[in-house]
């Protein structure tokens, strides 16, 4: 079928609902092209305490960390494995790739003992998500691990060896359904992928599409999209992921001085977006509006059709704490024409594992 240009939802659609509902009731598999690290040496424990407002990882733990400029703004977003007490695997974007690299060799002290190597080339990661994720990795294992997740839990990783690929698996999801992160050797990627859909012909395959669809429902931001440098840790909702009592990293002093002063003056919100039947979505850098005056108090940074939730949905800044509330009416242009939105503060799609535990409350 042939797509035809539109800036309105496009006819593909369908297709991504499929990738999802794959995800959601057996399994999905996708490439993903990140930025790969090797962070090593005696020093590389506190030369990453002080680049990101996060605390690090135990080893045998995972975590979300955040480089932060020196007014609080947020320079980039990173994944740290740690394989060992000063050896940190570092996944980030492959689009910031040289930009992380540079900011951290500009930000290494001469009299530091690390070594920072970009290992991109080398290194390559699968995402496996759904219910049937962990059983279908299983079937591949070369010696025997419990792939179970009251035993293998949310940010921990394991090493397995999969068909002969040795293989780092990481126990986190960006979309918020169950599944591993596999991250191998880039020469093993393809021969990974063809053996999983070997081992279970009901694997499909899923997409950024689909990705957007997923993550915006369940209301989980993307760096370089819904947090950029022009957004502050506070304002971006990074809360978590700020740890002012650690001691001393770079943004730490203008994020206590916001905090100090009361906190943003916008905020990173969720938004439903009333379109009725027309087939239209937000994108991005749609103008947000006060329905009463007209003004703009806000703007969008992305936006999707929501196929599991069956609604349009964004995400977006809004000033002012009182339009922050759940359930205040908005407005958006999309294409020339003003649609109400409504601040969510809860997502329209919950976590696979909250899904669960309903539904098994539910039937208790």
């Amino acid at each position: 079928k042939t797509e035809r240009a539109t800036f309105m939802r496009p006819s593909y659609w369908d297709s991504v609902k499929k990738e999802c509902e794959q995800v959601v009731n057996h399994a999905g598999l996708a490439y993903w092209p990140f930025a790969h690290y090797r962070i090593t040496g005696a020093g590389a424990p506190a030369f990453l305490n002080r680049m990101i407002a996060n605390k690090l990882p135990a080893v045998g733990r995972v975590g979300l960390g955040h480089l932060l400029t020196p007014t609080g703004k947020v320079y980039s977003e990173l994944t740290f494995v740690r394989l060992a007490e000063e050896d940190f695997y570092v996944t980030g974007y492959s689009n910031f790739q040289l930009h992380d690299l540079r900011w951290m060799k500009e930000h290494k002290r001469a009299d530091e003992q690390v070594q920072i190597e970009d290992v991109t080339s080398k290194r390559a990661v699968l995402f496996i998500n759904g219910p049937n994720a962990e059983e279908t990795v299983a079937k591949l294992l070369d010696e025997p691990v419990d792939l179970a997740r009251t035993e293998f839990k949310a940010f921990q990783w394991r090493k397995l060896s999969l068909a002969g690929a040795e293989t780092i698996a990481v126990r986190m999801s960006f979309i918020g359904e169950y599944g591993l992160e596999l991250h191998v050797e880039r020469d093993q990627v393809a021969k990974l992928y063809e053996k999983l859909h070997e081992v279970d012909p009901k694997l499909g395959d899923w997409g950024g599409s689909c990705m957007n669809s997923f993550r915006i429902e369940k209301g989980v931001p993307l760096f370089g999209k819904d947090i950029t440098k022009d957004h502050d840790a506070w304002e971006a909702g990074l809360h978590r992921f700020i740890k002012l009592d650690k001691g001393d990293f770079i943004g730490r002093e203008a994020l206590a001085k916001i905090k100090d002063a009361g906190g943003p003056t916008r905020k990173l919100v969720m938004l439903e977006v009333m379109v009725g039947d027309e087939q239209v979505d937000c994108t991005g850098n749609e103008p947000i509006r006060c329905p009463e005056s007209g003004k703009v108090v806000g703007f969008t940074t992305s936006g999707v059709w929501g196929c599991m939730a069956g609604r349009s949905v964004a995400l977006g800044y809004v000033y002012s704490s009182e339009r922050w509330a759940d359930g205040t009416r908005l407005q958006v242009d999309i294409l020339g024409k003003k649609y109400d939105i409504i601040v969510r503060e809860q997502a329209l799609m919950d976590l696979a594992a909250v899904r669960d535990r309903k539904a098994k409350a539910a039937g208790a």
